[in-house]
């Protein structure tokens, strides 16, 4: 049986449904719930869109549909990022807990995220408690998180605007389960100065307002 939207405007078909489903796979609403969200009328939807959907006080959806190609070709992270094709300053952490350990890799699906951007100060507990972010659920991989950031910044290699933010700020990529057995962030943020991208590994902490972040849906 298909379900039509009654009254729904562009934005609602474009950043509405893609967040739904990602809430039905992590099991945060049921398919009842979809179910009735979708044939209600607009002004109904309205009314109980924040409950439903469970948005969260503190950060906003801009994006809900970052595509990271499939990669099908082998892909050496040591080699790429030290390439010279694309300027990458890498912090220690980043080295030790990402690049380093990362392994060689000739195939990883395709990844799909949402891009949100923080309205006020944050701390990583509440970000990973929103998305149900765990040492046993929602972790991306080393490769994965590598992949990520280099197929994005390909295409902003001198800092040009795309997905990326290329003000300053900082742009989580994900979230991984390091080698030590702790859980930290990865982040990447554009340094005009330098004319490079900087990429960081994170012990969990607090973000400031207008950093942003991707979550896999």
């Amino acid at each position: 049986m298909s379900y039509k939207l009654k009254e729904t405007t562009g934005y609602e078909i474009a950043g509405l449904i893609m967040d739904l489903m990602s809430k039905l796979r992590k099991g945060v609403i049921s398919i009842q719930e979809l179910k009735k969200f979708l044939i209600m009328k607009s002004s109904e939807r309205k009314k109980i869109f924040r409950i439903l959907t469970k948005e969260h006080p503190k950060m906003k959806l801009v994006d809900s549909s970052v595509i990271i190609d499939e990669l099908t070709e082998e892909f050496n992270p040591q080699h790429y990022f030290t390439n010279k094709k694309v300027k990458y300053w890498r912090g220690g952490n980043f080295n030790k807990y990402v690049l380093n350990p990362a392994k060689t890799v000739k195939k990883l699906p395709e990844m799909n995220f949402s891009k949100y951007q923080f309205i006020e100060t944050i701390y990583d507990k509440e970000i990973m408690e929103y998305f149900q972010i765990s040492e046993s659920s929602g972790l991306i991989t080393k490769e994965e998180i590598l992949w990520t950031i280099a197929s994005l910044t390909c295409k902003q290699p001198k800092g040009e605007a795309g997905t990326l933010v290329n003000d300053g700020n900082w742009i989580i990529i994900g979230y991984m389960f390091c080698d030590d057995g702790i859980v930290r962030t990865v982040s990447v943020r554009w340094d005009s100065a330098n004319g490079e991208w900087r990429c960081d590994c994170f012990d969990l902490d607090y973000w400031f307002s207008s950093r942003e972040m991707l979550s896999l849906n």
